[in-house]
């Protein structure tokens, strides 16, 4: 069993006490939900469903951080374009913006979310161009 499966059990079991639920309460959800009888015979996206569903029942628990799966290099896209939207130079701050914005610069539909280095590279520099010319207007 590996360690992340052991931390959910062990969130899933203070969730059923925080519930004050009974183990035939616990078993019958299981099936209901899961058609298993034990946490243990989950698998990891299992045992995470049962936390929101134990969640959604009033358990005041948390799943464990998970790291972002976003690039650096797409994650500074996203930053520079909200950025640039807080400072009023982009109207729309939305993720579909952002994309209509790629599909023009780079001709393909690419969401911003799967941009590879290079193409991440080139849309940040076309913003940094963009922010240094709305900035020269403004002098």
């Amino acid at each position: 069993m590996t360690m992340r499966k052991d931390k959910l059990i062990k969130l899933v079991h203070i969730a059923k006490s925080q519930l004050k639920m009974d183990d035939d309460v616990y078993r019958c959800l299981l099936k209901q939900h899961f058609n298993r009888s034990s946490s243990k015979e989950l698998k990891v996206n299992e045992l995470q469903d049962l936390v929101k569903v134990l969640q959604l029942k009033g358990a005041k628990i948390k799943l464990p951080f998970q790291p972002s799966k976003l690039s650096p290099m797409c994650r500074k896209v996203w930053a520079m374009w909200k950025a640039m939207a807080n400072d009023g130079i982009i109207e729309k701050s939305t993720s579909t913006a952002l994309n209509t914005y790629i599909r023009r610069l780079l001709l393909c539909s690419v969401r911003w979310q799967a941009l590879t280095n290079d193409e991440a590279n080139t849309i940040i520099e076309s913003l940094k161009k963009w922010r240094e010319r709305v900035g020269k207007e403004n002098v």
